[in-house]
């Protein structure tokens, strides 16, 4: 997993991707990407821009490990240094019963925090759905907005049902216009207690 700045050490995987499962306590934090960048994705992909989708897909792979990794380091702000979280997080691209790409992540965290004593502290669910909320969403969308800008040339800007979506152009803006209440919500391979992060996020 990619660490950022900081002093606090990676989360600790929480499940195997290969042979394992979350926990049944297990908690979701889904992290959508923001509705502008899957439309556009969807758009390179229906007309056979494979370079250009490919560029944007190993983007978001990158974002979704740091993305996991804020989870913990924004969870655990006020906590010891050296006191962890458990998690493993998949991307997945689509939202079944959606069409077009829908990229998001699953960042599936284990129920106590791996405290430094030993003791066995139970995560706060209220305070991780408050910071995926106001912290983990906006970094995400933010980072993904000036790592594509940066890499690929696209423009962004403040909508009317978003604090950064692409700006422009006009058939874009349209399409998201139309999508914008759709339910693009996952509930991703394993269905367990769900946090989606970005609904109360401006």
């Amino acid at each position: 997993m990619t660490s950022v700045s900081g002093p606090r050490a990676d989360p600790a995987p929480l499940f195997d991707l290969v042979t394992g499962f979350p926990p049944d306590d297990a908690v979701d934090v889904t992290v959508p990407m923001p509705l502008s960048l899957a439309v556009h994705m969807t758009m390179l992909e229906s007309t056979g821009h494979s370079g250009d989708l490919a560029l944007l897909r190993k983007i978001y792979i990158r974002q979704a490990r740091v993305t996991a990794r804020l989870v913990q380091d924004r969870h655990l702000a006020d906590a010891p240094a050296s006191a962890r979280l458990r998690i493993t997080h998949i991307v997945e691209e689509r939202v079944p019963g959606t069409n077009g790409l829908r990229p998001h992540v699953h960042a599936y965290v284990g129920a106590t925090v791996l405290s430094p004593d030993g003791a066995a502290v139970p995560v706060d669910l209220e305070r991780l759905a408050v910071v995926a909320d106001a912290e983990v969403f906006p970094d995400h969308r933010d980072r993904l907005a000036e790592a594509t800008a940066e890499q690929c040339g696209l423009v962004w800007g403040e909508t009317p049902w978003g604090a950064r979506e692409i700006a422009g152009p006009r058939w874009l803006t349209e399409r998201v216009a139309d999508l914008r209440h759709d339910d693009l919500s996952c509930r991703g391979p394993y269905p367990r207690h769900q946090i989606v992060a970005g609904r109360a996020a401006g």
